[in-house]
């Protein structure tokens, strides 16, 4: 056998890790810059603002709501696994949970904090620029920019919204099981 168990583990980490993060992101990447090219004529970063400003708002609305999940979650995650008897949460699922949940913060912060550098560099380098094809290269890397960063955090908003779902399905099914247990 060419390679050992644990090369075969990594190997196999590796490749779910590409088909998970890395091939969605190639093909927002690939999109935003398609969007670009094709606004990049009609479109001037001044009219990115309206969207720049509720990508922001989103982001913001997002990142605290979880927040407030991980807040929620994690003390429950934690006792999971220090006293699984005296708790009635599979600890696999709260840790799924706080794992989304953290990535989803992360993916808010990336986007607030990439929108202020968006607006960084138009104050600083779009009104300076002479060279007209420097200009059409800013100007298509900040449109591709902005709609990279949309379906990011659409992205994140639906992962909020399977979240919040799930757990109430969880609610529902641990509600029902306890119904059940209550009539024997």
């Amino acid at each position: 056998m060419l390679l050992n168990k644990k090369s075969t583990e990594v190997l196999k980490t590796l490749l779910i890790f590409i088909k998970s993060r890395i091939i969605p992101h190639s093909l927002y990447v690939v999109a935003s810059l398609a969007l670009g090219y094709y606004l990049v004529d009609n479109v001037s970063l001044g009219d990115l603002k309206p969207i720049m400003s509720t990508l922001q708002n989103i982001a913001a609305a997002v990142f605290t709501l979880a927040g407030i999940w991980i807040a929620y979650s994690y003390p429950q995650a934690i006792a999971a696994y220090t006293s699984p008897s005296s708790v009635s949460v599979i600890a696999t699922d709260e840790t799924k949970r706080i794992e989304n949940l953290v990535l989803i913060v992360l993916t808010s912060a990336f986007v607030i904090s990439s929108l202020l550098l968006i607006n960084m560099i138009y104050l600083l380098f779009y009104k300076s620029i002479s060279d007209l094809n420097s200009l059409y290269i800013l100007r298509l890397l900040g449109i591709s920019s902005v709609f990279y960063l949309v379906f990011l955090q659409l992205k994140a908003i639906f992962i909020v919204m399977i979240t919040n779902v799930s757990f109430v399905n969880e609610l529902h099914h641990k509600k029902t099981e306890k119904d059940a247990n209550d009539d024997l």
